[in-house]
């Protein structure tokens, strides 16, 4: 019995998430002590819904970082795709058409980026930040500079309504969750793509089709970023050109917060979720206490940089510890 739980708690400890999770209880627990409008229960349910949008984009963007790539172009994929929408339901669309075409348009954004990855071989960074530019010059040919305003009911309850007292954008996030998490844990494509960032290489030689892997990864990624852009729409009540543009290395640190390497083939969902939430907790304190957005930006930077190194220094020491080992 025992045993068993060391060995539970040896596999906890070892996780990738471990520490994120250590630091968000942690902050939780001293802002709850020293904050008293910290642990109010409205401003707990405003933590989870400002998470919700950059748990949606973070979690497509965990697909694609685990193969080894990057997606810089998930914030304005959901800023187009969310024009498009507003677009849309100001021209009479009807409620399902709307939202099929925002996602049809992450769709396509990541079937196109990762096109420019798997096939055309351009290193991810640069496609996706081609990509990211393109994306935000059609936003604004789109809006022609203007703001739209006052949406329909129908389509704001996306981001504002609730099912009894429970936030409808908490259930979506949640739903969305799920269902990467199912793909990337529980399915031969989730194995595929953790054994395509492992070592690309080597699932090649294993007969695992990499270019189509990662074809995958990144449409996933796309329909994660088409749906959050019709979220942050339907929150905002409104639609701009450069809306998704806050999200963009936001999605990123959360990612990598939640310990997911950013050279691939290791983290998850889970840790992701973590990561969201954590980014999401700094901020609400940081709010609270009266700093200021320039000063947030210091401190969120510190933090990716802290998980990067951490990330760098488990391997680093995995590495000795397995060469040691062959040695012996």
């Amino acid at each position: 019995m025992h045993g068993n739980i060391r060995s539970i708690l040896k596999k906890v400890e070892s996780s990738r998430s471990f520490y994120s999770l250590v630091g968000l209880l942690g902050l939780m627990l001293l802002a709850g002590v020293f904050i008293p409008e910290f642990r109010t229960i409205s401003n707990f349910v405003t933590v989870l819904r400002q998470s919700c949008v950059l748990l949606m984009l973070s979690c497509g963007l965990t697909a694609v970082i685990l193969t080894g790539n990057m997606d810089l172009s998930v914030g304005a994929t959901a800023g187009l795709a969310g024009c498009v929408c507003a677009k849309l339901m100001k021209a009479g669309s009807p409620l399902s058409l709307v939202v099929l075409a925002g996602i049809a348009i992450g769709l396509i954004v990541g079937i196109f980026n990762g096109f420019l990855v798997g096939s055309v071989k351009l290193p991810s960074f640069i496609a996706t930040y081609g990509s990211k530019w393109v994306l935000e010059g059609l936003a604004i040919i789109i809006m022609a500079g203007s703001v739209i305003y006052d949406l329909p009911e129908g389509f704001t309850w996306f981001g504002v309504g609730y099912i009894g007292p429970i936030p409808v954008i908490i259930i979506f996030a949640l739903l969305l969750v799920l269902v990467i998490w199912f793909l990337l844990e529980r399915t031969v494509i989730g194995r595929y793509i953790i054994a395509t960032g492992a070592n690309s290489e080597a699932a090649r030689y294993s007969a695992i089709p990499t270019n189509r892997v990662l074809l995958l990864a990144y449409a996933l990624s796309g329909v994660c970023a088409g749906f959050a852009g019709i979220i942050i729409t339907a929150r905002l009540n409104a639609a701009e050109a450069s809306m998704g543009s806050a999200y963009g290395l936001q999605t990123t640190a959360a990612v990598i917060v939640g310990g997911t390497s950013i050279m691939g083939g290791e983290g998850g969902v889970a840790g992701t979720v973590i990561g969201a939430i954590l980014l999401t907790v700094i901020t609400n304190v940081m709010n609270l206490i009266g700093i200021t957005s320039d000063a947030q930006s210091l401190v969120i930077g510190v933090v990716i940089i802290a998980m990067v190194a951490i990330d760098s220094l488990s391997r680093i020491r995995r590495k000795n510890v397995i060469g040691k080992v062959e040695e012996a």
